[in-house]
């Protein structure tokens, strides 16, 4: 009889603990970037490559103004090579560079900022949209129309994120500032520049056939839909700022968007520049919103994590935070400034310099590359892709590369006769296409300044 009762007892308490079992749990991660003009740097690009590559559970989107600040690199040279396609009637597809630079690393959505509307016209927008969308990256932005009333690009994507535990629908809503910025145009009729009648696209010269909405409200109507598609987390990838910078140009909404849109996980910002590694709101509903913004020029990047847990057949979020992880900034930039203020030291009594006396930053060897040349060649001696460079460049653009170690410490890509400067070598100094200079051994050149052109040329002594 008591062993009745106790085998009685032990088979209620293994029901009871198999109907207490522990909830299936899981996260999923989402790195964003923001306002990175134009180029990638090598250290983010690596970085986000390889969190990619640790495990499957990972998006990674930007949050607008990808266009406008590339001086000299390969977007730079892109816009200059469709100029002329665009003045000699010439209907060639050039590739865009950074859709090919982002479909490298792994991005899955990129969201329109307002330098993406002011930099150039709807045509060639549509373009480079085009030619993302070609890399299977999704270009978004909700609150984004054309006249009549459709959608100008996807409002949202759904995107199936794996885990070890199951998938995961991770939604990332796109919402673009109204106020894209302030535009001149030349008015005919004056002769004069025009200012645009204000500060939303509709009245931005080449985009009269777009207008926006407000990105709150939108958001609103967008976010329901996502939850309909079955999205388990919702994380609005906005290119605004968290405070509105001056009350007559309210453009900045995260805070609205934070605390009036339900069902909203976690913002990504943009637009103001700002490193933001989390701050915390609480919407209508008394939800949690995290939001985080990554900086500029790839200067840090966003990582938001989501720890989930199965409510049936739906994810449930338990708990976000979110990080931002600096990232190492090249120092060609400040170099750059620091290289020219070097020659502008040689003046016109100077016959001679070595360049290790005017050069202040710390290198061990510099490259000078014989034009033109293509970019392969130049990766190849420099051992890696430091930057995105123009694909092929031509017979006038100078081409010189410092190193110390294995890395690229400055890097100058400049027109001959626009800047008036060069560096002239024996065709016996060459190996293939290049020279190859050390401080103090083989850098002594004649020095040729004229203060009245501001030309500088310097030739190779050996």
């Amino acid at each position: 009889m008591k062993r009745k009762v106790v085998m009685t007892i032990l088979g209620i308490a293994t029901l009871l603990v198999s109907g207490c079992s522990t909830p299936k749990t899981t996260e999923i991660n989402v790195l964003a970037t923001t306002d990175l003009h134009g180029s990638i740097p090598y250290e983010l690009s690596e970085y986000a490559k390889n969190e990619l590559k640790k495990e499957e559970n990972v998006a990674l989107v930007d949050a607008g103004d990808f266009l406008d600040g590339d001086d000299g690199g390969a977007m730079d040279k892109y816009f200059e090579l469709r100029r002329g396609d665009y003045e000699n009637n010439k209907q060639i597809h050039r590739e865009m560079p950074l859709a090919k630079d982002m479909k490298e690393i792994g991005y899955d959505a990129v969201v329109l900022g307002n330098h993406e509307f002011v930099a150039k016209d709807k045509s060639e927008l549509s373009n480079i949209i085009s030619d993302f969308n070609k890399k299977n990256i999704d270009v978004l932005s909700a609150n984004t129309y054309n006249k009549d009333g459709s959608n100008y690009v996807k409002p949202y994507i759904i995107k199936k994120v794996k885990t070890p535990e199951g998938e995961v629908n991770l939604g990332i809503l796109g919402l673009t500032i109204k106020e894209v910025g302030e535009s001149k145009y030349w008015d005919e009729e004056s002769g004069k520049l025009v200012k645009a009648k204000s500060l939303e696209l509709k009245d931005q010269p080449g985009f009269e056939d777009l207008y926006m909405n407000d990105l709150v409200e939108d958001a609103k109507k967008y976010v329901k839909d996502m939850q309909k598609d079955g999205a388990d987390v919702i994380v609005a990838v906005a290119h605004t700022g968290e405070r509105p910078k001056k009350p007559k140009n309210p453009g900045n909404r995260i805070q609205d968007l934070a605390t009036q849109v339900e069902g909203i996980d976690a913002i990504v910002a943009g637009h103001n520049h700002e490193q933001i590694k989390q701050h915390d709101y609480t919407n209508k509903a008394g939800e949690k919103v995290i939001v985080t913004e990554p900086g500029k020029h790839g200067d840090c990047i966003s990582k938001i994590n989501f720890k989930l847990e199965k409510d049936k057949d739906n994810w449930k979020v338990v708990d976000k935070s979110s990080d931002l992880k600096q990232i190492e900034q090249p120092p060609y930039v400040k170099n750059l400034e620091d290289f020219f203020a070097g020659l502008a030291s040689i003046d016109e009594k100077t016959t001679e310099i070595n360049l290790a006396k005017i050069i202040p930053f710390k290198w061990d060897k510099v490259y000078y590359f014989k034009t033109p040349i293509s970019k392969e060649e130049i990766y190849d001696k420099v051992g890696y892709k430091w930057k995105s460079i123009a694909d092929n460049i031509d017979k006038n653009m100078l081409q010189l590369v410092f190193m110390e170690g294995e890395k690229v410490v400055c890097y100058i890509s400049v027109d001959k006769e626009l800047f008036k400067f060069d560096m002239k070598f024996d065709e016996s100094d060459y190996e293939g296409n290049v020279v190859t200079i050390y401080p103090n051994k083989n850098d002594k050149f004649k020095a040729k300044v004229n203060r009245n052109d501001f030309s500088q040329y310097l030739t190779h002594i050996k």
